[in-house]
């Protein structure tokens, strides 16, 4: 039984999964994630400032004290393709490898979609579905047998656009819904109906099911996680009501989330509205998941960060 971790690197956050992994078999032991305060000002054209970078740096470092903590073998690191494609990223990368020994393996578009459906691959039985990770910035749409495509709308970049405090008002709900809108008829997506089923992955479809279940009070943490579609709509409708009640519960269920929780709900219900989807399943696997399982397969292979070796130094 060997111990794998791998850290998340994005323009929003870092992201860490710490696995179990014993033959075929791997289990989740630990999950963590660290907003990062500047968020999309990288993708407003400015360079990282020195501060910056050592938030980023001193992020990472706190996530391999929890890999030692935890007695962690290998460390990997990932950037998503977003961030990956940045000018002069690279100074970034430079610095967590030299400070810290870590490697990052920048991912493009089609590995991101090989390791999520990996991930996922249990669900390819399903009939006509479409695997739906819902990014700070993007909404990535694959199939599971070919790649579809990324529309330039996320959570995060719904807030920055259209909301003024915490929780969107009724007002900037309507604005994030149309914003939505325009987006999926600029995307030229599959007509209504040529998806049967959609499985949900990504932290935000997480937090989404953790908002529905306390609304809906289900108690029952095991097995699927399903969202009906009416129900969401009718959780939607709550969400932009100003009412106390609203926002204590999105504090009980989503607090590291709470500014972004509405508009990616808002995000799924046009979404799936638009797919004409009823059958609605919600993954907490994704890219990292499917990394390690193909490093785990033999199929990928990565540079680590060997923390049993540091230990044998001691």
């Amino acid at each position: 039984m060997r111990k794998y971790a791998i850290i998340d690197f994005s323009a929003s956050s870092l992201s860490l999964l710490i696995v179990k992994i014993e033959g075929p078999k791997m289990e989740s032991l630990l999950q963590t994630r660290t907003e990062l305060s500047f968020s999309t000002s990288i993708y407003e054209g400015r360079v990282l400032s020195e501060q910056e970078i050592f938030e980023v740096v001193e992020s990472a470092e706190g996530m391999l004290s929890l890999c030692r903590q935890n007695e962690v073998d290998n460390v990997y690191a990932i950037a998503s393709s977003t961030l990956s494609s940045l000018d002069k990223i690279d100074r970034l990368f430079g610095m967590v490898e030299e400070k810290l020994g870590l490697v990052i393996e920048k991912l493009d578009i089609a590995e991101e979609a090989e390791a999520r459906l990996v991930a996922n691959e249990r669900y390819n039985i399903l009939p006509r579905a479409v695997l739906v990770d819902f990014g700070s910035l993007s909404l990535k749409l694959y199939s599971f047998s070919n790649y579809l495509c990324t529309i330039p709308v996320g959570p995060l970049g719904l807030y920055k656009e259209h909301v003024g405090e915490i929780i969107p008002s009724t007002g900037e709900a309507d604005a994030i819904k149309a914003s939505v809108r325009s987006a999926l008829d600029e995307a030229n997506l599959p007509e209504e109906g040529y998806f049967e089923n959609a499985v949900l992955a990504g932290v935000y479809s997480w937090a989404l099911y953790q908002l529905y279940a306390e609304y809906y009070q289900l108690s029952h943490q095991h097995g699927e996680k399903i969202i009906q579609y009416k129900k969401l709509k009718k959780l939607c409708k709550y969400l932009i009501k100003q009412e106390n009640s609203r926002s204590l519960m999105i504090l009980r269920s989503t607090p590291d989330l709470m500014h972004l929780i509405v508009p990616a709900a808002l995000l799924a219900k046009q979404l799936l509205k638009r797919f004409g989807v009823s059958n609605i399943i919600v993954s907490d696997l994704g890219v990292k998941e499917g990394v390690l399982k193909q490093i785990a397969s033999g199929t990928r292979t990565a540079k680590a960060l060997h923390l049993t070796q540091e230990e044998s130094h001691v």
